[in-house]
């Protein structure tokens, strides 16, 4: 796979699986709030689905996030294109200090993902039978941030309310939350943005924020933004 390839399927995966709504569950939609002189305010709807863990292996890529006080799984299978677990229950499992195992048990297999204190991912899939169908190390973690004081860079804020853009020029709309992805538009100084998500990167050691502005969804670090 070229790194053109590679880059597009990330964007695709992570596209998909924080797009992916609660099965069953139907959110009215966000009610606008005007400002004069300025384009409407999408207010988000309560509750927020909150990614949790997210991460990709060489096949699929994983999404645990958390709606309410319950916990949910997407499943993308990369190499045939398509949302395998949508929105699934999922639960947290014992497991050993060091490590955080979400499982998922829709069907006939056991999911299982996994992520350490040092951010070393896993997904494991196992038949009904035990035995095991995928066991796969992952890359590219961004992980749940908690309310309070936090080892990731950036104001710390529950997503679900607008923020103000404290950028000197403009805050960068990126295609992920990482330093470096592709730039997909930006909002102003004192513009407001729509706060839908809100993830920590071990990679960049940034908090980013999944924003929605003028139409258009990207990631904005968490030091270029306050709430409103």
């Amino acid at each position: 796979m070229n790194l053109a390839s590679g880059c597009c399927l990330f964007l695709t995966s992570m596209a998909l699986l924080m797009a992916t709504p609660v099965q069953g569950v139907s959110v009215p939609p966000p009610a606008a709030l005007a400002r004069p002189g300025a384009n409407p305010i999408l207010l988000a709807q309560e509750p927020i689905n909150e990614t949790v863990l997210f991460f990709e292996t060489e096949t699929m890529a994983v999404r645990i996030f958390r709606r309410g006080g319950a916990l949910f799984m997407n499943l993308y299978n990369k190499t045939l294109n398509r949302v395998e677990v949508r929105a699934s229950p999922a639960e947290l499992v014992p497991s050993s200090r060091d490590r955080t195992v979400y499982k998922n048990s829709m069907g006939a297999a056991e999911r299982l993902a996994s992520v350490t204190v040092t951010y070393e991912t896993e997904l494991e899939i196992k038949a009904v039978n035990g035995a095991v169908v995928l066991k796969e190390a992952g890359f590219n973690p961004v992980v749940g941030v908690p309310n309070g004081p936090s080892t990731f860079k950036g104001n710390n804020f529950a997503p679900g309310t607008p923020a103000i853009v404290l950028s000197a020029q403009a805050a960068r709309l990126r295609a992920q939350p990482r330093l470096g992805s592709e730039i997909l538009a930006s909002a102003p100084r004192r513009e407001i943005v729509e706060v839908v998500d809100r993830v920590g990167n071990p990679a960049d050691g940034f908090i980013w924020y999944q924003v929605l502005y003028q139409g258009t969804t990207g990631w904005v670090r968490g030091d270029l933004l306050q709430p409103a």
